[in-house]
Order: C-alpha cells, then sequence, then structure tokens
C-alpha cells in the first residue's frame, strides 16, 4: 500500500476517533457524479477520485455533484473538511456559492491548480432536512482528482482538522527551519575554520534545501511563474550543490567533473529563465529533474566512498538516508507528473531534513574526532613542552652551578695576584714599573671577565637595587675616557666625548657600567675610524649615543647580540656573524655578557635602549634618560693617605691560604692591625681567650663559603661574643640564592675579584 494512503488512513482514524468521541454526526462522502463537461452526461466514480488513473487527462476543469442527506436540518456551524481539493475551485451548497469563484467561465487552457488542503464553513440556514446538493467544480494544471469529503459540525470537525494542517504544513516547514539553523551552525565553523571547506559546502547545501522546502509550502498557492521560476532555479543550486559536496568529500580534485556541473548549472538555470518566460516551464521541469537526479547518483560514489570508513552503525545511518533521499526525490518526480493517487502528497520536505541531518551528524562526528586528536596532539604536545622546559631548567641550573663553581675558583688567584701586583707596583723600581703595568692589565682583564659573570648572576637574582639620582655625565665621561682611552690610541683609532653639562636621573654606578660596556664594546669591535660618545636632547629627556664605525651588526643578528655568551666575529672578508663565544673565541674579546648586563640593567633602570646598525657603516647604541635640572649628589673623595687604616683592629677570616696572605700584607700596609684565622674553630678558639663582651675587634672582614662554615656561623660566633661588630663580607659566589641571601642580611659585601682601592673604600664605608 503506498505511503500516502497509509498517512490519509492514519489521519481519517484520528478525525474519526474525535467524531466518535463527540458523538457528533459526521458524514463521510465516498461517491459523486462526475463529468468534464457540464452539456455531457455524468459517471458515478468513487472517492478518492484520480483522474489519471481512470485514463483521463490529469490538468484541465472537472465537475463533481454529491448528494447529502439529512435527517433534521442543523442549528450549529457546519464545515466541509477535503483532503485535497483544488485551490481554483468552486463550491456551492443547495445553489448557494460558499467558497471559491465560478470555474466555468475559465479558459480550460489556462486554468490550473494544485490540491490542497481545504476547510469550508457552512452556514446552517444553507442546510435542510432532506436531500442536499453539493456541486464542486474544480480547475488543475496537473494531479486533477479529488479526495473524499467530509461534512460535520465545525466544533467536531475542528480538532481532526488542526491534527492533519499540523502534520501537512507546519511539520515539514519546521523540520526545515531547524535544519536551516543547523546549516547556519555549520556554515559558522566553515567561516571561522576556513580548512573546513566539507562543512561549508554541507552547510549551504543543507541551508539551501531548507529554503526551498520553506519556499515550496510558501508559495504553494501563488500560480505566479517567477515564483515557480525561484523554486526549479533553488532546486538546479541545490543539486549542483550536492555535486560540490560530493567532490569535496572525495579529497581529489576532479577538473573535468567540476566543469561538467558548472556548464550544466548554467545551462539549466537559462532554461528556466526561458521557460518562464515562453510558458514553457513545465516542459523544462520535466526535463531537468531527470538531469539532477542523475547528479544525484553520481554522488554517490564518493559517499560510499566515505562510509565505507565509518563504523557501521554510521554506515547504516548514512546509507539509509541516502537511500530514502533516492527514493523520495523518485516518488516525488512521478507525483508531480501525476502518476499517483491524488491522495498522495510530496516526501522530500519530510524525508530531507531527516536525511540531512544523519548526515550532518555524521560529519560533525568526524570534526568532533578531528577535534580529540587535536586536543590529544596538543596534550602531548604540552607534556612535551613542559619536559623540555624542565630538561632547559635542568640545563640553566647546571649552567649556574657550573659557572658559580668555575667562577670561585677563578675569582681566588684573580684576587691574590691583585692585591700582590698593588702592592709590587709601590715597591719595584721605575724601571720595571712597565712589566707591572703590562701584568696589572693583564689582572684588570680577568677581573673584568669574572666582574660581567657576577653581574649577570646579580641580575638574576633580583638583588641589584638601583639608586636613583641626578648625575653629571661629564665626569662619568671623563672616567670611561680614561679606562678606555689607552685602549684606543693602542688601535690607532679616535675615542670622543662630546662635551656636556647635563644632569640625568639615573644609578651612577649602574649607568657607568652602562656606558663603560657599551664603549667598550664599540672600541673592541672597531678597527678604523672611531668612536664618538654624545648626548642629544629628546623632549623633556636626552639621549646618550655611542656611535662606532666598526663592522655593523647584521638585521637578522640585531636581537641575538644581546643574548648571553654571544659576540660577533669578523671572518674573513669582514662580514660579522653572530658566534658564540668558545667557538673559535678569543679571550680578549671576553664573555658575551656585555650587552646581555646592558640590556638588562637599562630595563631595571627604565632607560630604554636602542640599536641601529647597517652592515660595513658602523652601529650606534642610545639610551633615553630623564633630564634634571637639579645638581648631581658629589661624589666621596678617597683618601690620599698612605696608611689609612693606621691602628683599626681587623679579623681576617679567610680559608684560602694565598688570599689570606695577600690581604694580611695589604691590610698591614695600610696600618691596621691583623688577625687572620682560615676557619670557624681557629675563630672561635681565639675568641674563647678574650674576655667576653670585648673582642678587640674594629672589623670583622670573613669570606662567605669557609671549610664546614659561612659567614653567617663567623658572624654569629664574634657578635655571641662581642656584640655589634661592623662586618664586611667577601665573597667569590655568584649563585642567585646566595647573593640573595647576603642581600637578605643586609651585610656590606665586596665580591671577589677587587682591586685594592674597592677594599679600602668597603673597609671604610663599613667602618662608617
Amino acid at each position: 500500500m503506498p505511503m500516502g494512503w497509509v498517512r490519509w488512513l492514519a489521519v481519517a482514524l484520528v478525525l474519526g476517533l474525535l467524531c466518535g468521541r463527540s458523538g457528533a454526526q459526521v458524514l463521510d462522502l465516498r461517491e459523486a457524479q462526475f463529468t468534464h463537461d457540464l452539456r455531457l452526461p455524468t459517471q458515478t466514480v468513487p472517492l478518492p477520485d484520480t483522474w489519471s488513473a481512470r485514463g483521463q487527462d490529469d490538468a484541465g476543469i472537472g465537475h463533481y455533484r454529491l448528494r447529502v442527506r439529512l435527517d433534521k436540518a442543523p442549528t450549529e456551524l457546519w464545515s466541509l473538511c477535503l483532503l485535497r481539493l483544488s485551490e481554483v475551485h468552486e463550491v456551492r451548497v443547495n445553489g448557494w456559492l460558499v467558497s471559491g469563484k465560478a470555474v466555468d467561465r475559465l479558459d480550460p487552457a489556462q486554468a490550473g491548480g494544485h490540491p490542497t488542503l481545504q476547510w469550508i464553513s457552512l452556514p446552517p440556514h444553507l442546510l435542510r432536512a432532506g436531500i442536499n446538493h453539493l456541486e464542486l467544480s474544480v480547475a488543475y494544471s496537473s494531479r486533477g482528482g479529488l479526495s473524499t469529503v467530509m461534512a460535520g459540525p465545525a466544533e467536531a470537525m475542528a480538532p481532526g482538522f488542526l491534527v492533519r494542517q499540523r502534520l501537512a504544513e507546519m511539520v515539514p516547514i519546521w523540520l526545515n527551519v531547524a535544519g536551516g539553523a543547523l546549516a547556519v551552525f555549520l556554515m559558522l565553523i566553515w567561516w571561522r575554520r576556513p580548512s573546513e571547506v566539507l562543512l561549508g559546502s554541507f552547510g549551504a547545501l543543507w541551508g539551501l534545501v531548507a529554503v526551498c522546502n520553506i519556499a515550496h509550502y510558501n508559495t504553494v498557492h501563488l500560480v505566479s511563474p517567477l515564483a515557480v521560476v525561484a523554486l526549479f532555479a533553488g532546486q538546479v543550486v541545490t543539486g549542483a550543490l550536492l555535486c560540490h559536496t560530493a567532490m569535496v568529500l572525495s579529497g581529489r580534485r576532479q577538473p573535468v567533473v567540476a566543469g561538467i556541473l558548472q556548464i550544466s548549472t548554467v545551462v539549466l538555470l537559462a532554461m528556466a529563465v526561458w521557460g518562464g518566460l515562453t510558458g514553457s516551464l513545465e516542459e523544462v521541469r520535466a526535463g531537468g529533474y531527470p538531469m539532477l537526479f542523475v547528479g544525484m547518483v553520481m554522488s554517490l560514489v564518493p559517499l560510499w566512498q566515505q562510509a565505507r570508513r565509518l563504523r557501521w552503525p554510521l554506515r547504516c545511518a548514512l546509507v539509509a538516508a541516502v537511500v530514502a533521499s533516492m527514493l523520495a526525490a523518485a516518488h516525488d518526480y512521478i507525483f508531480w507528473r501525476g502518476m499517483t493517487s491524488v491522495m498522495d502528497a510530496y516526501w522530500l520536505p519530510y524525508v530531507l531534513p531527516v536525511s540531512l541531518a544523519m548526515v550532518g551528524g555524521v560529519l560533525i562526528k568526524r570534526l568532533v574526532g578531528a577535534l580529540y586528536q587535536v586536543e590529544q596532539l596538543n596534550a602531548d604536545l604540552e607534556r612535551r613542552v613542559v619536559e623540555r622546559t624542565e630538561a632547559l631548567q635542568q640545563a640553566n641550573l647546571a649552567k649556574t652551578r657550573f659557572l658559580t663553581a668555575a667562577s670561585h675558583d677563578l675569582r681566588q688567584p684573580v684576587v691574590t695576584i691583585g692585591l700582590l701586583i698593588d702592592l709590587l707596583r709601590e715597591q719595584v723600581p721605575i724601571a720595571l714599573r712597565p712589566l707591572t703595568d703590562r701584568v696589572n692589565e693583564a689582572v684588570s682583564s680577568m677581573e673584568d671577565l669574572l666582574k660581567g659573570l657576577l653581574d649577570l648572576s646579580r641580575l638574576e637574582a633580583g638583588t641589584m637595587r638601583p639608586r636613583v639620582q641626578p648625575v653629571a655625565l661629564q665626569p662619568l665621561f671623563d672616567a670611561i675616557a680614561s679606562h678606555d682611552g689607552e685602549t684606543a690610541r693602542r688601535k690607532g683609532i679616535q675615542l670622543r666625548f662630546r662635551p656636556t653639562r647635563t644632569t640625568v636621573r639615573s644609578d651612577p654606578v649602574m649607568l657607568e657600567q652602562i656606558l663603560r660596556n657599551l664603549v667598550s664594546n664599540a672600541v673592541r669591535y672597531t678597527e678604523r675610524g672611531g668612536v664618538l660618545v654624545a648626548v642629544r636632547p629628546c623632549g623633556a629627556d636626552v639621549r646618550i649615543e655611542v656611535w662606532d664605525t666598526g663592522h655593523g651588526i647584521p638585521p637578522d643578528h640585531q636581537r641575538t647580540v644581546f643574548e648571553e655568551f654571544v659576540q660577533l666575529a669578523a671572518p674573513p672578508g669582514d662580514r660579522p656573524v653572530a658566534r658564540q663565544h668558545g667557538h673559535g673565541g678569543d679571550g680578549s674579546r671576553g664573555l658575551g655578557l656585555g650587552l646581555s648586563i646592558v640590556q638588562r640593567s637599562a630595563a631595571l633602570l627604565g632607560h630604554r635602549l636602542q640599536l641601529r646598525s647597517r652592515v660595513d657603516r658602523g652601529s650606534c647604541f642610545s639610551l633615553l634618560l630623564p633630564r634634571v635640572d637639579t645638581d648631581p649628589v658629589p661624589l666621596p673623595e678617597t683618601s690620599a693617605d698612605q696608611r689609612p687604616l693606621t691602628g683599626l683592629r681587623l679579623t681576617v677570616v679567610e680559608d684560602e691560604p694565598a688570599v689570606q696572605a695577600a690581604l694580611r700584607a695589604r691590610l698591614q700596609a695600610w696600618g691596621a692591625l691583623v688577625d687572620c684565622h682560615d676557619g670557624l674553630v681557629p675563630l672561635r678558639r681565639s675568641l674563647a681567650v678574650r674576655p667576653r663582651g670585648h673582642t678587640g675587634i674594629d672589623l670583622l672582614i670573613t669570606d662567605h663559603r669557609l671549610h664546614g662554615a659561612t659567614a653567617v656561623e663567623a658572624i654569629e660566633a664574634v657578635r655571641q661574643y662581642g656584640g655589634p661588630v661592623p662586618v664586611l663580607v667577601i665573597t667569590g659566589d655568584t649563585a642567585p640564592d646566595d647573593i640573595a641571601l647576603m642581600a637578605a642580611n643586609g651585610w656590606l659585601v665586596l665580591h671577589k675579584p677587587f682591586r685594592a682601592d674597592a677594599l679600602l673604600a668597603a673597609i671604610t664605608q663599613a667602618l662608617a
């Protein structure tokens, strides 16, 4: 039994149940007299009546006559319910026109209509007891016929009619509205992720199908050729989108098939316009729908290939959706051609939303699976990043420990050499002074290398606290000129400082370190020409610029030069490249820490550091500082006394014999009374023989790292015996934790290696 008959029987059952429940008189008329021409005799036909089933043309005008017998005249409103009646009709009851217009005046060639659900109200005064005559004249453009006629009280028939109306019109409309919303969702995914072409194509296909189906129900009562042309054009574009989606699903470029698809689409659209203009649209549709059906069949191949990769539940759902759509499309074409019962209906508005939802579910599941894989990859990537980060941190800690140990072991002999060379220079004859000066320069170079490591460690530990104050730039320039001028003269280049009276706000020690590093780098990497240091106004601020005529820095290396242990080397051809120190490095060029320290120090002070450079032309490093008009803080004057520590009692705790001996000799040469110990135990023994509360110590100088003890224990031991005692901690440690610990305790710290003048300044500060 055809699906349409099953549906209509179910509706009839609903109506019967409703009418039986109400106890009202409802008549189901299943026989009528029919003729195409009122001048010709009629014939008895059963209802529902399908013209094509009786071998007649399914288009034209037809007239039905029915007789309704009533036992008594009704007193309430009655109605007629026809499941299939042309919207172009004329209905008369006992000669009175109750719906439509005069059909017999229409030209049979121009008359047209389509079967629809109709509800016709009957005022009670039109009906009478006995025989009532019902005359129906209909005009069809296709699918001519008439359904059974149900007559009865309107109140009893209204619920069943509303159910049928919702099944016939509202259900497919809401199905397609929901499908359109899901289609918009898919197209939004494609809009945000253009790589999801498949979802975008399928969303566009689904949306267009929903629009066409909704438009079909909203234009079913219109006979305008323009509406029919637009509907057919939408169906053509839908078929083209279906084929395009299938090609995207296959994942293969098929230019020949794509070209044929484009040409076919353009031809069908042109034929639709031509059919609408010439009145032959029905013929165009009759030939166009088979072409669309062929395109549908062709799209099954890539769809089946995709279905084979799915698990069997999804595969069955996908196959069922495609098969149902194909059967519905074939049925609707046969129904449109008038080859089925007049009680039938279009299946695609019901089947397509469900089928497309099933296909869309498969695609969304595919997308969800891809997103799950992406999440897994992201999780794996995050895990690997964590592992690499931990490995990098371990490597960084290992590097820090190595540098700490290495620099600590190097600082001990360097500080010894530095103190002894100062003593030696005071005692050697003038004839040997050039040799001691060379040794002194070598020691200074070693001290600078170790000082760079110390400064970097202090910056990493965060223990450097800027002491911002007004700083005059000219004394700073004079000190740097005296430090680097001799190196520039030996290289045969000019080092010029443009005189200035500018005062800026900065930390004098850190600013001098920044400028000294910049000038030293410029002198080191300039082989001809010179280096210029100048101050230029920049609004309310000033910019200190360090120009050189060196090799220049390539653009791709202008970031890396600020990294740790990175230098510029000039290979043959004078083309500078970035290289790691230690790969063919030159010790005279340092460790490559200068610019890294400059960048971190400038950031700590809030000074903007800039670099401009051109290869083979030179470089310019600039530092932007705030300008002030107040007088700078005067620097403390150093004493010229040859024995500044005369009479002071100093206790030295140092476990390195060479450093201890050098400190003793240097301090005694300054007139101090020195008591040395190589550890905590000898120190406590010395304290034990002294009266408690009076240690006889004016200043405690102790190394931070002792054998089996630290400076903390040495300081506590002294202060337990003698109360508060000034302390100076000397250390070669560069570990950030150790630096932070000493800063937290508030000790005055002198880092190894140091020269005699730095030691004297630290002692003076500690005693003050």
